[in-house]
């Protein structure tokens, strides 16, 4: 059988637009093992004087992130900022409803900051707008932003940073349009909250720049922008990936590329409609690939849902417990480089976006008592951030071969999925190319260009393949130096990265 073959076009004429470098952030929320047992640890002997892991911020240093994203997530909806704050050893514990927790609050603001401040991160911060208040939320950003001589400011400066944080991203509530939410609520009642808390925060800071929670339902976000838009930098979008098979898991970053596409369309319609002449782009704080949805219960009618989800909760939990940890493998892996291709694609539209997580639940760092394993998922990303350049390249793939997927928009796949950055000053081009094919090698002929380059490739043998703690490397990418002069041919299951 012959090999399937591709063309990849590249014309650095053709360009996307400038890539926003806060789109490579990282999120994390109090929750299983991301904070306790995965950032912080006190008392670990990996741990610093401070109780940071030592290791995972050596990992966390090498995915980079711009931003990073706390305290939630589901938890923010129920947490209260001041539980947080003043000596470790004086805070209360208490009971989070939404990952059923005794929440210790030995990592609060603080904390939270200091360690983005380690990693060079700016921050993000998400308000509870569920069973918070404004004067709550404005307090908060007191605390954080302000020289006033109000008393959230004393407090501060009582503290171990008394100078202003000057936190520049807030987010208006998480996921408010689920039942999963500390009092979820319909697209009006939120628009309606989110306008006047955006509107107030402005008051109080007009240097901010705010989060509106979006969602992957039209009715929803059209209301929203059209009602609150006037107050958001960005509306957010969250994309999980949850088919089991090595076709629905690479399909999920295309379908959310649909999803982008439709949505910014709806942002461009409201902003035509409402007369909204400020940039309103979309932020994603949450993607990645989940191997199944937590708690689903997709498999009993919608009434017996609603009244076991109002009835029933999961398991009371008083210490930090493993919660959604996964050992992800290759294909994994391959869907994460693909969702960075739709970030390359469309610069103009999302200009924010925060992995989930960073840590341990979901994330690309996995704790163990020894040590930290780099999952699959922390290679594509990692390997981005060393070689990814600041525009997106309009590149184009030509090519018969494919694979179904059920899941996909159009049922179906090119086998290959393609994407580059270009530096326009130096002229260095990186080009990320993903063979989709199970157990094909792939042709790659490259048209525009060629000659020497550094080639970095992720494939294992089997698509399975995982890191974990008894065998952290087996799927690493491979570094060397080839002179492009003709097809290149792609293992199967393969991310492979050339930097011209």
């Amino acid at each position: 059988m012959a090999t399937p073959t591709a063309t990849v076009l590249v014309d650095p004429r053709r360009t996307t637009g400038a890539i926003d470098q806060r789109v490579y952030g990282q999120f994390l929320e109090n929750m299983g093992r991301a904070i306790y047992g995965g950032v912080f640890e006190p008392g670990s002997p990996l741990a610093d004087a401070d109780g940071y892991r030592s290791d995972v911020l050596e990992a966390a240093r090498e995915l980079d992130p711009p931003v990073l994203r706390w305290p939630g997530g589901n938890f923010a909806s129920g947490y209260h900022w001041r539980d947080g704050i003043g000596p470790p050893e004086d805070r209360s514990s208490r009971f989070d409803l939404a990952w059923s927790t005794l929440e210790p609050n030995r990592f609060g603001t603080e904390e939270f900051l200091a360690y983005a401040r380690l990693l060079g991160s700016a921050t993000y911060l998400n308000l509870n707008a569920s069973t918070g208040t404004i004067d709550e939320a404005l307090e908060w950003l007191a605390y954080c932003n302000s020289d006033l001589p109000v008393p959230e400011v004393g407090l501060r400066q009582s503290g171990p940073h008394p100078d202003r944080h000057d936190v520049p991203i807030w987010g208006i509530g998480n996921e408010n349009f689920g039942w999963w939410q500390h009092l979820h609520t319909s697209a009006e009642s939120y628009a309606e909250l989110a306008r006047e808390w955006g509107k107030l925060l402005r008051w109080a800071d007009s240097r901010i720049s705010l989060v509106g929670v979006g969602a992957e339902d039209p009715d929803w976000n059209w209301t929203v922008l059209s009602e609150a838009g006037v107050v958001f930098d960005w509306l957010s979008l969250h994309f999980y990936w949850n088919e089991l098979s090595y076709e629905g898991v690479l399909a999920g970053p295309i379908s959310s590329e649909a999803a982008i596409c439709d949505t910014w369309g709806l942002i461009g319609a409201a902003k035509r409609r409402r007369e909204l002449h400020h940039d309103l782009r979309i932020c994603v704080d949450e993607w990645g690939v989940w191997p199944e949805p937590y708690l689903s219960m997709a498999d009993q009618p919608e009434v017996i849902n609603r009244r076991r989800r109002a009835e029933v909760g999961p398991p009371i939990h008083t210490e930090p417990v493993p919660m959604i940890e996964y050992h992800f493998d290759l294909k994994d892996a391959l869907a994460h480089a693909t969702w960075l291709h739709v970030l390359w694609r469309h610069p103009d539209k999302v200009s924010l976006a925060t992995q989930a997580q960073m840590v341990n639940v979901l994330g690309p760092i996995l704790t163990t008592p020894d040590g930290v394993v780099r999952q699959t998922t922390f290679h594509p990303l990692a390997v981005a951030r060393r070689c990814a350049q600041s525009t997106g390249l309009d590149v184009a793939v030509l090519t018969e071969a494919g694979i179904d997927a059920a899941n996909a928009p159009n049922r179906g796949m090119a086998a290959l999925d393609a994407a580059g950055t270009l530096d326009p000053d130096s002229g260095q081009i990186h080009l990320s190319l993903v063979n989709r094919m199970p157990d094909d090698e792939l042709s790659v002929d490259l048209d525009g260009i060629g000659g020497p380059a550094t080639r970095i490739t992720l494939w294992a043998d089997d698509k399975a393949a995982a890191n974990t703690p008894e065998d952290p490397n087996r799927v690493v990418p491979v570094e060397d130096h080839i002179d492009v002069g003709g097809p290149l041919t792609l293992p199967p299951h393969s991310h492979v990265t050339l930097v011209f």
